[in-house]
């Protein structure tokens, strides 16, 4: 939606501009840290591009779909939000000498932090060889994006990494979810 927004307002969808997401919420270490924290959540809806909202959608149906199931709607999007914040105070923390950020990433990797998370706590929630497949899966997918990550000075791993973390401390201390969750 933010993204179709910018479209509307006139920015260009295919290379934003950087002065067009900082006006619409990026996380940029100026306007951020000195008072206006509700960028660390709001730069999770905003894309540097087509193809970087493509990317994130795929993924993020994708990994939704199969965490999901295991942990209910209410405890998937709580997780989703709490990363996606958790990433962009990795991403400001990391990026001492300043940012401007945006990208579910974080969020997402949040997901993957849950999900091994869930696994970890609940392995009956799955057979031996579905828990190994998605393990795999998981492992694969995180591993070649934090790879991509090092090649493309543009991703932002910190925020990767922040997310992920948040993930799987937050899948580790909620309650498990009950057998017939949201």
């Amino acid at each position: 939606m933010a993204y179709l927004l910018l479209g509307l307002a006139g920015t260009n969808l295919l290379q934003p501009a950087g002065a067009d997401l900082i006006r619409w919420g990026s996380n940029y270490s100026a306007l951020t840290l000195p008072g206006q924290p509700w960028r660390l959540l709001t730069s999770t809806f905003l894309h540097g591009g087509f193809g970087h909202l493509l990317l994130n959608l795929l993924t993020l149906v994708f990994l939704g779909l199969l965490t999901e199931r295991l942990v209910g709607s209410r405890r998937l999007l709580g997780v989703y939000l709490l990363s996606g914040v958790a990433g962009s105070l990795a991403s400001l923390w990391w990026h001492s000498q300043g940012v401007n950020s945006v990208g579910a990433s974080g969020a997402i990797f949040g997901l993957y932090g849950l999900l091994l998370a869930t696994l970890l706590r609940r392995p009956a929630s799955l057979s031996r060889s579905e828990r190994a497949a998605l393990g795999m899966f998981v492992l694969y997918f995180m591993v070649s994006s934090l790879v991509g990550g090092l090649e493309a000075h543009t991703t932002d791993n910190a925020a990767h990494v922040g997310g992920l973390l948040g993930g799987a401390v937050l899948g580790a201390l909620l309650p498990a979810p009950a057998a017939s969750s949201d």
